[in-house]
């Protein structure tokens, strides 16, 4: 008897082991099918350890479309530095960078040197030749000096050409976000005089360009000064000698409070040879080794 409830013992024993392996063997399954369902709902971009802030760390750049050129640097300790080849200035911002759901987030903490710029008159050669084939294609359509049809745009565009701002014509400052698109609505924008200032007189229609009129005599211009609805301070931009006839000022939207969120997000792709950023609008950010 004794021998006999033994081997029953040992058989259940058994028993108990192939069912303890089979619940294993079950539950093992089912976890597989369940990180294998979540893995289908999470981007198709963002896959093992590419997805660590450690492996995604390093220098990204744009090697084609209108921002050819942009880099991008993450650091492994959470910071991260964009520049952006832009025309006619480059933009650049810092601040530090999280991963969320296959979207790589750079979360800015820029100061106002790189938010709000001025752009030099010099450096404005690709307006100023597009003013010149017009003026070009303006005089051709109008040879004749007798013929007054088109003198008032005529003489606008030579104004905006020159070198100097010419006494009793108007001064126009234009402001421009390339990046978000953000219009200047709520931008109080002026002229700083050595005593006093002076308002714009117009904002155009159609462009976020302000008209101011043109300063009295012995009025010196000193600066311009622009009041961002998402900043507490105004932001003073200081124009040097010789005053001219136009100015170009970019500024972040984003940066200056004017977006809903200043947060700017790229896609995570998965590539051949391993990840890259889409900042949409912008163009790809890929790793190089330089």
């Amino acid at each position: 008897m004794t021998a006999q409830a033994q081997d029953q013992e040992q058989e259940l024993s058994k028993l108990l082991d192939v069912a303890e392996r089979a619940r294993q063997a079950a539950q093992e399954a089912a976890d597989a099918v369940s990180t294998l369902d979540q893995a289908r709902r999470r981007p198709s971009s963002c896959a093992g350890d590419t997805c660590t802030p450690q492996a995604l760390a390093g220098r990204y750049r744009i090697v084609e479309e209108g921002f050819a050129g942009s880099v991008l640097e993450l650091g492994g300790d959470g910071n991260y530095a964009l520049q952006l080849a832009m025309s006619p200035l480059p933009r650049s911002s810092k601040g530090q960078w999280s991963l969320e759901d296959g979207m790589l987030l750079l979360h800015p903490r820029d100061d106002l040197a790189n938010t709000v710029q001025l752009v030099p008159y010099e450096a404005r050669s690709a307006e100023r030749a597009q003013v010149q084939q017009l003026l070009a294609d303006l005089q051709q359509a109008h040879p004749d000096p007798a013929d007054r049809s088109g003198h008032g745009e005529l003489e606008e565009l030579q104004v905006a050409l020159a070198d100097t701002h010419a006494a009793g014509r108007p001064l126009y400052v234009d402001l421009l976000d390339p990046m978000s698109g953000v219009a200047s609505d709520g931008v109080q924008v002026v002229l700083e005089l050595a005593q006093g200032e002076l308002a714009a007189e117009a904002e155009l229609s159609g462009a976020n360009t302000y008209r101011f009129p043109s300063p009295a005599p012995g009025q010196v211009v000193t600066g311009l000064r622009l009041h961002f609805p998402g900043i507490d301070a105004s932001v003073r931009l200081p124009l040097h000698p010789p005053l001219r006839p136009g100015y170009q000022v970019l500024f972040d939207g984003c940066a200056v409070g004017m977006c809903e969120s200043e947060t700017m997000g790229l896609v995570l792709e998965q590539a051949e040879g391993g990840v890259r950023f889409d900042g949409l609008g912008i163009g790809v950010f890929q790793r190089v080794n330089d």
